[in-house]
């Protein structure tokens, strides 16, 4: 008997083996079609072949272009939008035009002899469709593998990709002829928070809007904007044709990664006119999303006095830093600096990344984190004198409630992730930065120190006190905003999503306004500061994110090369499928590294 299992379960480790250098195989000759595709002539697709070794063999020449790019600052002064206006009879809400990107760069190497052929047909819904062609289908695109089918021979010139099908110059028509009393506001993608939901709302100046969710009326003539959902935004899943007259929004409030980095690209973000983002600079900012009040800071209901903090150490030898995560290997590289810190310092990590110190079993997660919004989680981490907040991506203005968490139940944060963080800061001193610290082991010192002094560690809590939080940016920031994190009655919108309806409905009226007045409407396009952020980086031995990650680096430029191929199909009203996309991605990737 025994025998018989032991031969199946051998038979089972050797088909699995089979099938899984099986499937290695038949991706490397996969890929070596899509090279093949790429190329010109014989010769430059064995230069192709052989590059492409290179690179499966070590990500050199990736790390080479991160560096290059990476400490170069990101432009955000794009394409001077503001100095155009159009016309009565002019296209209300254009795109980027391809001309716009005339002299940029990348694209001024590309080879404006050659042309793009797409051949291939298949089932309808499986493919973008416009009227003469149909393509196949490529379900890969989001977990970045390249093959193709379809031939796609060289790349063409942007100067010559700009035809009567680029989106910049088309006429009003169904708004000059009819505008809608009550514009129609449409969330492509139906969200929850109430927004979304079949309703006629009431704004500001008591301007209405109807906020519906069925994709049916995306060519309904009151229907003026579309509302997407970023962490939500698929390239085969939008309007298979955008009608000119229509605004496009977006909100994207959650990690870049979230998007597979598509959002941190020009491409994407100037497809929208207006956006509500964690970026300061977004149409309607929403930084202090995860941020309840001003009181959900300076409250008390959690605090441990200090004298109890040290004794919990002793007595249930607690380490002075409590860090809690089960999202591991994210772009911050947070858990490396965790494990760096080790080396100098305790620190209890609860979750599954680094995990050193079980939780209770009441507050084991499961699939659910409601845990981490319990009496008894918010008990167990005041017990603590310091937390690390580290985000799961550096960008600017990306706060999440890893910050505020700690501030709430009195644990000084010790912080890493927006680099203007100071900005959002109760006070001067309330929070320890990692960038401040040359090294890890000088910021291990510093915690240290605190530890060993009470007073000078209580000099972090001030901000409790009632004329402790002195940041007036913070405050007025909260002040100012119109929407509520949990139902304050003192604000008009009870989320960020109602209050981002409203804010697009008070445009379209705007819009409906001065074209009843006979004015040019302005261009809006969202520029690339609303959302960009820059490549992600690890951090070095000592502890400085300094150092170009290859693994995180090659999703963030291949969410901008497959940003590129996108616009490429789409702004040319042309079919294309996700194949076509990763195809056409690869081709401009390999363009880049040839050139050097």
């Amino acid at each position: 008997m025994h025998r018989k299992w032991r031969r199946i379960i051998l038979y089972l480790v050797i088909t699995t083996i089979v099938l899984v250098v099986g499937s290695y195989c038949y991706e490397v000759y996969l890929t070596e079609k899509a090279l093949n595709d790429v190329c010109m002539n014989e010769n430059g697709c064995t230069a192709r072949r052989t590059k492409d070794r290179a690179n499966r063999e070590n990500l050199d020449i990736l790390a080479k272009q991160s560096v290059a790019e990476s400490n170069t600052h990101l432009n955000y002064e794009s394409v001077h939008y503001s100095e155009q206006t159009l016309d009565w009879n002019n296209e209300r809400q254009p795109l980027m035009s391809v001309d716009d990107l005339e002299g940029n760069e990348e694209f001024e190497q590309l080879d404006s002899k050659t042309s793009t052929t797409l051949k291939h047909q298949t089932s309808k819904e499986d493919s973008y469709q416009y009227e003469d062609q149909t393509v196949s289908t490529y379900p890969l695109l989001r977990i970045s593998k390249l093959s193709s089918e379809t031939p796609v021979h060289g790349i063409e010139k942007l100067n010559q990709m700009a035809t009567d099908l680029t989106r910049d110059n088309v006429k009003i028509t169904n708004i000059g002829k009819q505008i809608p009393a009550i514009p129609k506001l449409l969330w492509w993608d139906f969200y929850s928070h109430g927004a979304g939901k079949d309703d006629f709302i009431t704004c500001k100046q008591g301007v209405k809007c109807h906020v519906v969710s069925n994709r049916s009326l995306t060519d309904h003539p009151d229907t003026m904007a579309i509302i997407y959902y970023g962490t939500h935004f698929y390239f085969m899943d939008l309007p298979k044709h955008r009608r000119q007259e229509i605004t496009w929004a977006v909100i994207h409030e959650e990690s870049p990664k979230n998007a597979d980095f598509l959002f941190n690209h020009e491409e994407i973000l100037s497809l929208f006119n207006y956006t509500a983002t964690f970026k300061r600079e977004s149409d309607y900012p929403i930084t202090t999303h995860f941020l309840p009040s001003i009181s959900y800071l300076q409250s008390k209901q959690y605090l441990v006095s200090t004298q109890d903090k040290n004794r919990y150490q002793t007595e249930e030898n607690l380490a002075p830093i409590f860090y809690i995560h089960s999202d591991c290997n994210v772009p911050s590289n947070r858990d490396v600096y965790v494990e760096l810190l080790q080396k100098f310092i305790r620190v209890d990590s609860y979750g599954k990344c680094n995990n050193n110190k079980a939780l209770p079993e009441s507050l084991s997660f499961g699939k659910s984190m409601a845990p981490m919004t319990s009496k008894e989680f918010y008990e167990l981490g005041a017990k603590y004198k310091f937390t690390l907040a580290m985000e799961n991506a550096v960008c600017d203005d990306y706060i999440t409630e890893k910050l505020w968490r700690p501030f709430h139940l009195g644990s000084v944060p010790i912080v890493f992730g927006s680099p203007k963080i100071k900005d959002y800061l109760p006070n001067k001193k309330s929070a320890v930065v990692i960038n401040d610290f040359d090294d890890v082991e000088k910021l291990a010192a510093f915690i240290k120190y605190l530890d060993r002094n009470d007073t000078a560690y209580e000099e972090y809590l001030q901000y409790k006190e009632p004329r402790g939080l002195t940041n007036t940016f913070l405050i007025d920031s909260i002040n100012k905003r119109e929407w509520s994190k949990y139902h304050d009655k003192t604000k008009p919108f009870y989320s960020l999503f109602s209050g981002f309806e409203c804010y697009i409905c008070e445009e379209m009226h705007k819009n409906i306004d001065i074209i009843k007045s006979g004015k040019e409407l302005p261009v809006k396009i969202a520029k690339l500061d609303h959302y960009g952020c820059p490549p992600p980086k690890r951090f070095s031995d000592t502890g400085q994110y300094t150092v170009i990650d290859p693994r995180f680096s090659y999703y963030w430029y291949e969410g901008k090369y497959r940003a590129k191929a996108f616009r490429y199909f789409y702004d040319k009203k042309m079919n294309f499928t996700e194949k076509d996309i990763a195809t056409l991605a690869k081709s401009f990737r390999q363009e880049y590294m040839d050139d050097g």
